[in-house]
């Protein structure tokens, strides 16, 4: 169950952030743009996520105590910037079904959030690489975290404001593949290079890993395959298959990214007396 909550936190949570992002983005390209849906979508993501966490911790109360420490944990100012994201993304939303005439503060609120969502993104990837789990304790961390964001966030606001979003179809398409194509870059050469290291609970990490090779190879067959297609809708002219496309588009990367945080946190081999 650790690992199924923890994926499900990590991805609703980047996958939020990313959909802010590209909102924003948008926002800021044409100030007459609503994204509704996108921002609903997103508010919901981060619920689930911040649901997700605090079923994790087994003592949600203890979640209280990590808040007083934000000088010192990483931990307490990941979950300070998750809370304020998602309250920042609810807030838009409510303004949004409440008092949609008010746009500049719902812009305002959404630029903010997206400012915020992107340093939660690297205090996730820091408490990892700084985690006693020396699989996790490599620039691979932030990378994947990040580009898993962007790609997500990317396909979903296209999906969710396909008509709004129209012009911004290609640079959408070019984001996705940069993203996917850095992940892998990155990825792989560090998978590589972590199998000639002397570390134990690396390799122990890497055996793990190769017990459950079928899910690496669908991680990334969906995620080239999302991609893939992500490239494709940018050369349809809002076709009648448009649609099938984007939702197909977005399923791949979803699922493909989805498998692979959930290979990230399997690998988890702590560093103990005996092992190193």
């Amino acid at each position: 169950m650790g690992n199924a909550t923890l994926t499900i936190f990590s991805i609703c949570i980047q996958a939020s952030v990313g959909i802010v992002l590209f909102i924003a983005i948008a926002k800021l390209l044409n100030k007459e743009g609503i994204f509704k849906n996108a921002t609903l979508v997103a508010a919901g993501l981060g619920i689930i996520g911040m649901l997700a966490s605090v079923f994790h911790l087994g003592q949600p109360m203890k979640a209280f105590f990590a808040l007083y420490q934000f000088s010192s944990s990483l931990l307490s100012r990941e979950i300070w910037f998750t809370a304020i994201f998602v309250a920042l993304v609810v807030l838009a939303a409510l303004i949004f079904m409440l008092k949609p005439e008010n746009k500049g503060i719902i812009t305002g609120l959404i630029v903010v959030a997206a400012l915020v969502g992107l340093i939660d993104i690297g205090l996730m990837g820091a408490i990892y690489s700084n985690a006693s789990v020396p699989f996790w304790q490599t620039s691979a961390t932030f990378v994947e975290f990040y580009m898993a964001a962007i790609s997500m966030g990317a396909i979903l606001f296209l999906f969710l404001s396909l008509q709004e979003a129209n012009f911004m179809k290609k640079i959408l398409a070019v984001t996705i593949a940069a993203a996917v194509a850095i992940q892998i870059a990155v990825v792989i050469p560090n998978l590589i290079n972590l199998s000639i290291s002397s570390s134990m609970a690396i390799q122990s990490s890497l055996v793990i890993l190769s017990s459950m090779s079928l899910a690496g190879l669908f991680e990334w067959l969906f995620i080239l395959a999302g991609a893939i297609l992500a490239v494709w809708v940018a050369k349809d002219e809002l076709s009648p298959s448009i649609n099938n496309l984007v939702l197909s588009s977005a399923v791949l990367l979803l699922v493909g990214q989805t498998i692979g945080r959930y290979l990230f946190y399997a690998a988890m081999v702590v560093t103990g007396i005996g092992i190193s």
